[in-house]
């Protein structure tokens, strides 16, 4: 009897892998905020309650020294593509119908598609139209391809419908951060339970035009209104993750789920807070570019652990295709590096240099951080010791900045040369809602 149950056990797995199915291979889960600050979530003392998201970092780790880019487009493709979103001209927030991302990159979900995984974007696109989501290797796409959308309406920046499935325009009732996450939910219970998935969730929340259902902003009543209603909108965010979150408990896939959360840069002055960092969105300051970052995975990673490992965004491609096992072809064209085995260790704080190359630079070394503006200005910090930017050192150490310059320069040679354009006029901007209509969750 125990040899036939070892024989079935055999034609089971077979089986499986038959069908393309590899058990050992993790499944994805990444969930994006938009312009959420470092000082915005409850681990960092925040005004907004956000139990989900310190719940997600305490089973995990928190990364501490996490580098998005200065505005979403930009970050956006570099954790995609694994490179400097600077060699495609990306340094801005995309414009409608700015060709934006190229045809045919590697990309994280193609290169997992390709490994079997099944591939799902739900939520903001903002990459352009020359390479929609499905032909940069989703299999399915919900939500929003522009800059921002109103929570209620499902408009865009321009004042028309911005709301999609899978290239077919659609009109839904509901409040975006909630339909976002019941989305999600509904490709998790109807997936291919034989194979792994990749599933991208990128809320629109907490970015301008604010709003949140009443019943939310009734619990900030204490705050200003501007305050009141950015906190509720991040409470309603971490309410949909908490939901997210918990169906996968459901499913039983916990264990066998790796969970990365950030924001794509810090916030811009629609409530938010980046302190005790300098700055914040559009700057390559610690405020606008070092962002809440956490990552789960049972088992795997040590729960409970925080770590000062600098991660960029373009890190996180060549990182978790490490961590799912699956090989990247023409991984040296890559920017980004391979961190996985590095964050496994609580204690690494090591790790090759590296840039954030937007309109502006940041150029990380060891201890210090070199800023060149695109005009030319340079300032040079101390980041380990002054991560607050401070205490400009550029004269006291002109060695250390004279070196960080030279492998800036070098750099720039192979990069495009970027004209900036100026940023919207203030007619192009709607006044952002208090917030109408019932909430789904």
């Amino acid at each position: 009897m125990r040899f036939l149950s070892q024989v079935v056990f055999v034609l089971l797995m077979a089986g499986l892998y038959s069908r393309g199915q590899t058990p050992s291979k993790p499944n994805i889960l990444v969930l994006i905020a938009d312009d959420l600050g470092w000082a915005d979530v409850g681990m960092h003392q925040s005004q907004a309650r956000t139990p989900h998201l310190d719940r997600l970092a305490k089973e995990g780790m928190e990364l501490q020294r996490f580098y998005a880019y200065p505005v979403c487009s930009p970050t956006r493709a570099a954790f995609l593509t694994g490179q400097m979103p600077r060699r495609f001209g990306i340094v801005n927030p995309l414009r409608p119908r700015e060709p934006g991302l190229p045809a045919g990159l590697p990309t994280l979900p193609r290169t997992l598609q390709a490994a079997g995984y099944q591939t799902f974007l739900v939520g903001k696109w903002h990459l352009g139209i020359q390479s929609p989501p499905l032909q940069s290797g989703f299999d399915h796409f919900y939500g929003f391809m522009g800059a921002e959308v109103d929570y209620f309406r499902h408009t865009g920046l321009n004042g028309g419908a911005d709301w999609q499935r899978n290239g077919q325009q659609i009109v839904e009732t509901g409040y975006s951060t909630f339909l976002l996450a019941e989305e999600a939910i509904r490709l998790l219970e109807k997936r291919d339970r034989d194979r792994p998935f990749f599933l991208e969730l990128a809320f629109n929340a907490p970015h301008f035009p604010l709003s949140a259902p009443e019943e939310y902003l009734a619990k900030y009543t204490n705050l200003p209104p501007r305050q009141a209603t950015y906190a509720a909108t991040v409470d309603a965010l971490d309410t949909a993750i908490g939901h997210v979150l918990a169906a996968l408990e459901k499913q039983g896939l916990r264990e066998r789920t790796l969970v990365l959360f950030f924001s794509d840069n810090g916030a811009g002055g629609q409530g938010g807070s980046n302190s005790p960092f300098r700055a914040g969105k559009a700057t390559v300051f610690e405020g606008g570019i070092r962002t809440v970052c956490c990552l789960r995975w049972p088992g795997h990673l040590p729960a409970g652990t925080v770590s000062q490992l600098p991660l960029s965004a373009q890190d996180i491609f060549p990182t978790l295709a490490a961590a799912a096992g699956v090989p990247i072809k023409n991984a040296t064209g890559l920017d980004g590096k391979n961190l996985w085995e590095p964050l496994r260790d609580p204690q690494a704080r090591e790790r090759a240099s590296f840039v954030i190359a937007g309109a502006d630079f940041a150029v990380f070394d060891g201890d210090w951080k070199l800023i060149e503006t695109n005009d030319g200005r340079q300032s040079l910090y101390k980041i380990t010791s002054d991560p607050r930017e401070t205490t400009d050192l550029i004269k006291e150490q002109p060695a250390i900045a004279g070196r960080l310059s030279t492998n800036l320069a070098a750099l720039k040679q192979e990069l495009p040369v970027i004209r900036l354009q100026p940023p919207p006029g203030p007619g192009q901007r709607r006044p952002p809602p208090r917030g109408v209509g019932p909430a789904r969750f």
